[in-house]
Parts: structure tokens; sequence; C-alpha cells
């Protein structure tokens, strides 16, 4: 990791206030506020991914990346049926989410051959009649979704109905695996990927009595059924599993125990787009470099939340990257203005929980819970154009030392929350000092 330094030299005026419900103000004296040299991180440009011949998954679709937009991506289930056509099918051989025990598993597999199946030999023989019973005999109701539940009591909505069918076809060593989306003019839905002798099929067995192939027919269901996510993972090599979530081609999850983790441009012939580790991120790793091709790390940042306690940086290739950049190496949504203006920061996503200091980029508001749970960080530098600190805008660290903050911004009277209490709120003059960094 290269190093850059921001150089702070906080004005004689700097205040300090507690990090607690008090409003008390202290003079603090120049001693106690110079910052001297602060070290802010910079990548190693020899680790960003490059192109290599993967294709782009393209078509009218409205932009993965705005969610607003959710609900009218028909193109989606042909990305869908691209991946799923290339995908590693063994993948498909365990039930992935779908929970149930051995004892309830057998159960279903004797229920299946002795009260469903009769003479049926083909797979796709196997699959038509089991969906058949389901659709005969399960009510369209909420109780308990996991497919023992639903077998039981006879009573599910989509999510238990795909549940139960996923089971039951691996009973017979049929490889399937949960679909979740939209189903159109209705909404969020749940259905099935079946492979049967061979052929991938699309099922809905909570609407429809018949299938659909997957790629031969994709016209007669792709408006109707759009997938955002699939449960099975697509593939997997010795460093990455990959999937398909929130729309994206993604990383599911970093095997690789390397400190310094490039994460590829593609796979399976088709450029990723999305970093969402939901699978996690081994321990070791400490860098993680994300080239032009992420353009999400996920809706809700679940993956690297969850997982990323001991990383220190995240880096992004900020000069091709025109949805999200680094700074400091955190992760933040951004708005492309051309090659002419400057980029503008729209907000922080993402925060890695290893870091000890953070230099934040010129963001205008610090939102509820945007700074959270930061396990190892001791210092906050907040940029001279961050102006408001909303209710609980920074919460949950229990090592936070000092947090710099522009003396001009409004803070909320509960913006620095559940924090150490000698924790030290320090207000710095923009007009003397400046707050943006110099790169050296």
């Amino acid at each position: 990791m290269k190093q850059r330094f921001s150089f702070y030299i906080l004005s004689l005026a700097a205040l300090l206030a507690a990090c607690s419900e008090s409003d008390d103000i202290n003079d603090i004296t120049p001693s106690e506020t110079s910052r001297g040299a602060v070290v802010m991180s910079a990548p190693d440009n020899d680790m960003f991914a490059r192109r290599n011949g993967e294709k782009l998954l393209t078509g009218a679709y409205t932009d993965p990346t705005d969610y607003s937009h959710y609900y009218n991506d028909p193109v989606i289930a042909e990305h869908a049926s691209k991946l799923m056509c290339e995908a590693d099918t063994n993948m498909a051989a365990s039930l992935n989410s779908v929970e149930i025990s051995d004892e309830h598993l057998a159960e279903l597999k004797s229920f299946v051959e002795s009260s469903i199946l009769t003479t049926e030999v083909k797979q796709y023989a196997k699959m038509m009649s089991i969906l058949k019973w389901i659709r005969a005999n399960i009510r369209y109701d909420y109780d308990d979704q996991d497919a023992y539940s639903v077998f039981k009591n006879r009573v599910a909505v989509c999510q238990g109905y795909s549940n139960l069918m996923v089971a039951m076809l691996h009973t017979q060593d049929i490889k399937a695996t949960v679909a979740t989306g939209f189903l159109a003019n209705t909404g969020g839905h749940a259905w099935v990927y079946a492979l049967a002798d061979g052929v991938w099929y699309v099922a809905d067995p909570t609407n429809r009595n018949n299938v659909y192939r997957m790629k031969a027919d994709l016209t007669k269901y792709k408006s109707t059924l759009q997938p955002w996510n699939i449960d099975m993972p697509l593939a997997k090599d010795d460093r990455f599993v990959y999937d398909f979530r929130d729309k994206h081609f993604n990383i599911r999850q970093v095997l690789t125990a390397d400190e310094q983790v490039s994460v590829p441009f593609g796979a399976l012939g088709y450029r990723i787009t999305a970093f969402d580790p939901i699978g996690g991120i081994n321990e070791n790793v400490r860098e993680l470099y994300l080239s032009l091709n992420i353009a999400s790390i996920g809706q809700y940042v679940q993956g690297l939340r969850e997982h990323g306690a001991n990383l220190q940086d995240v880096y992004v290739l900020n000069d091709e990257n025109r949805k999200i950049n680094e700074y400091d190496g955190c992760v933040y949504s951004i708005k492309y203005n051309g090659t002419t203006k400057p980029l503008t920061y729209l907000t922080l996503l993402y925060a890695p929980g290893g870091k000890r200091e953070i230099t934040f980029a010129p963001i205008a508001k610090i939102t509820s819970k945007l700074i959270e749970a930061l396990p190892n960080v001791e210092i906050l530098h907040f940029d001279e154009a961050t102006l408001e600190f909303e209710d609980y805008a920074i919460t949950g660290s229990p090592n936070l030392k000092e947090v710099y903050i522009n003396q001009n911004a409004k803070v909320s009277s509960k913006a620095f929350d559940d924090l150490p209490a000698d924790c030290q709120i320090i207000r710095y003059d923009p007009i003397q000092t400046g707050i943006r960094p110099i790169y050296m």
C-alpha cells in the first residue's frame, strides 16, 4: 500500500465537546489540537483488474444501480438465463438456503416416491408430477415457509411453494434452486429454476401448472418473471464464489487468503458488476481493489458490513469508475459530471471495519447511522463541506477518541450516540486551516 499525506493545522479557536448528550464545549489549546501530518491510504494501481474479453450483459433496461426502477426490467431475465446456461450445475446440487433436516428430507423422499410419482422415468416427467401435486395440494396463505412446514401444513406463499418444490426435486436428484424477484403486475415473488434432463426450466409452482424452457422460451416469461436474486452460486474457483444478486453478476464470497485482493473483471465469459460478498471474506484480507467494472457494492452493502471487520482499505479505480469512487480507503456513491468537471460525492457507502483513522470525502450531510459500528476506528476527520450531522450520524464505535468537524456544522443533539465517554468532538475553523487534503 502506498501512502498519501494530508496536513491539518487547527486554529487557536478550535473547540472541544464530549461525545455525549451534554452541550458543554470547552476551549482547546493549540498543542492539544494540532494534528500534524495525517496519513491517507492510496492504492497500488497495478492491482486493479483489467478487461480480458468479457462480454457485458447489456440491454434496454433500467440502470441496475438505480433501485427506484426495480420493477420493470424484463431484460434481466435474459441476463440471468445467459449466466445460468454457463453456470457450474454442481452448484445446484445442494439445497443452498432451503433448510430441511436429513430426517425430514428422507420423509419427503418417501412421500414423493410413494404418493406422487408412478411410472415416471425421465427427470422432466418427475418434475412435472411434483409441480402438479404442489399446485393441487398447497393452499396459498401465510404460515411458516420452510419446506417441511409447508409439506405438513399444506399452506404457503410463493417462497414456501418454491422451497418445497426444490426440496422435493432434490429427493429425485434433480438439481434446482430458488429465484426471487418481481412478478409483473403483482410484486415480489419467488419461483424455481430446475435442471431436468440437461435443460434448465423455469417453474412457478404458486401460479402455473406448466414450465418454460429457460433459454428457448425466454420471450414467453421474461416480462412476467424478472429475477433479482438466484439462490445458488453460479461458479466457484480457488479465489472467489460468484452469483446473481440484486440484478448483478456478483462476487458472493472471497476465498483467497491474500492480504491484497484484486476483484476480477469477469467470470463465465461475462463482466462482473457487483461486489456484495454475503458469503464471507477471508479474515486475512486487508485490502480490496475494485476496478471500473464494479458498479455496486450491494443495495444494503450487506456483505462488506457483515464480513469486513478486518478490512483496512477498499480501493476503486477512481479515474474510470462512473458509479463509485474511493476516498481514503472508503467507498462512496458518486455523480459523474463529465471529463471537464469534478465529480460529486453523494454519500458514504462503506468504511472498512479495520481502519483506525478516516478522512472523509466532501459530502454535505452525515445521515442517520451512516457511520456505524466501526470497531477499530479512533479518529474521524470530516471535510469542511460537511455541514450537517443528523441524529445518530455516528454511533456504536467503541474505540473512537477524536472527531474533527467544521465549526459551522449543524449538529443534532443526538448525532453522536453510543460512543466512549472520553471521545472528543473537535471543531476547526475552515477559513484559517482548511480541511481538504494535500496529497504528496
